[in-house]
């Protein structure tokens, strides 16, 4: 989720808006006396629909249906710590005002990881708060940062709200009758991710959606949605107004799911209905299929990695989450996915090779008026029983150029990469040279 700069001139408008709602409460409270109290929801857990966002933001909605007596009376419901008062909307009746009883939640709470965006540089840490500048917390200090050097703001995780509930009260001068009216909002705290498990035999890929920091939503219609809301940050920030941005990302979708694209966003929506009690971390499978892999064993230095190459053969891209492997049902290792498109590859670290031993030495130095040149070797041990596949690379350090390497290098940048073949007990050796340029 990403902020940015309102303009003075943009922020006019609203502030005008502000003060007319608040002239005409005042005035529409004065005129009314004691209006009737109807009462549609004990709890803040009423739901009929919700849609889980991955950035810990969660939309609801539910429809119930009040009798109005009188010219002017008092629809009254609760809502959950979390929720945003802004987003809340109240449909079907004619509304005068809306009441509330308690103190409402910004969209950037203390304890959320941000990223901090300067002119000079990027900060990721721990939103504590606005004292004049933003403070955030980065490895246990406290950093203060200037707000009008701040270029944007990115959410990248939120907290639970926790405390009481709130009282809403909806201001109606409906003429008498039944009316089916339908109440949404914004709430922040539930988060979905996805979690993977692949096999590597048999390259079966499945997914499960994984739901935390929930309500006590009954028998509900559930949507997943790949990607955040857009939302504008409600703190009172020194200099500026800043606006909400998060990209969408998709995924594929199992039979239980039906899958949907709105504007931006790819959304999957449960066929069945599902309940939610709060305090519980819900998994649900979302889909599965097979992926084309291919193996390798890999160094650019430390010890060699085993790692597969996944394609992606399915017919949506895969969404950034971990991933499981299995073999033979045997729990191997894990690793992070990338945000993988249709026809994509992923990489991912299954274990290490303690079998296969690499060294690297500098075995000559030149050191001329203008450069130094610099010789490396790097010998190769297969001590497995079988024959194995290993891609080595090395990266040039600042300002230098790549001279030669035995065998052939492929070079991009200053990036250098050998595929090398090795028996098993078989021994090799890589050598090449490369310049470093003085001014």
């Amino acid at each position: 989720m990403r902020f940015e700069k309102f303009t003075t001139k943009k922020a006019l408008p609203v502030v005008s808006l502000v003060i007319a709602s608040l002239t005409f409460t005042v005035f529409a409270t004065v005129i009314l006396n004691n209006p009737r109290s109807i009462r549609i929801s004990e709890t803040a857990s009423w739901a009929d629909t919700v849609t889980i966002f991955q950035n810990g933001f969660t939309f609801v909605t539910y429809q119930k249906t009040v009798e109005i007596q009188n010219e002017t009376e008092f629809i009254q419901f609760y809502f959950p710590a979390g929720a945003l008062t802004e987003t809340l909307r109240v449909e079907g009746i004619s509304i005068l005002e809306m009441r509330l009883s308690q103190e409402t939640h910004s969209l950037v709470e203390k304890g959320d990881i941000i990223t901090v965006y300067t002119e000079q540089e990027t900060y990721t840490g721990t939103y504590i708060g606005w004292d004049r500048w933003l403070l955030i917390q980065i490895d246990n200090k406290t950093v203060q940062i200037p707000p009008e050097r701040i270029i944007a703001i990115e959410l990248n995780k939120v907290v639970e709200i926790q405390g009481p509930q709130t009282l809403v009260e909806v201001l109606t001068d409906a003429e008498p009758g039944e009316y089916t009216i339908e109440v949404s909002y914004l709430i922040r705290g539930s988060v979905w991710r996805p979690v993977y498990y692949l096999d590597l035999n048999t390259s079966h890929l499945q997914c499960w959606a994984v739901i935390e920091n929930v309500e006590n939503w009954g028998n509900v219609t559930l949507t997943l949605v790949s990607g955040g809301p857009h939302v504008v940050y409600r703190s009172l920030v020194p200099t500026a107004f800043l606006d909400a941005r998060y990209n969408a990302e998709s995924m594929s979708a199992g039979q239980e799911w039906t899958p949907s694209q709105l504007d931006e966003y790819h959304e999957y929506t449960l066929d069945r209905k599902v309940t939610f009690q709060k305090g519980t971390t819900v998994k649900l499978p979302l889909f599965e299929g097979t992926v084309k892999l291919r193996q390798e064993y890999f160094w650019s230095g430390g010890e060699v990695v085993n790692r597969y190459h996944i394609n992606n053969t399915l017919s949506e891209p895969l969404a950034t989450g971990i991933i499981e492997i299995y073999r033979n049902n045997i729990w191997k290792g894990e690793d992070h996915l990338k945000y993988t498109p249709v026809k994509g590859q992923s990489t991912v670290i299954v274990n290490y090779a303690y079998d296969i031993n690499v060294q690297k030495e500098t075995v000559k130095e030149v050191h001329e008026y203008n450069r130094d040149v610099w010789s490396i070797q790097i010998t190769i041990r297969n001590f497995k029983n079988s024959n194995i596949l290993i891609v080595v690379q090395q990266s040039l350090p600042f300002r230098s150029n790549f001279l030669s390497s035995n065998p052939e290098a492929t070079e991009k940048g200053s990036s250098l990469t050998w595929t090398i073949e090795l028996d098993d007990g078989e021994t090799t050796i890589i050598y090449y040279e490369y310049e470093t340029l003085r001014y």
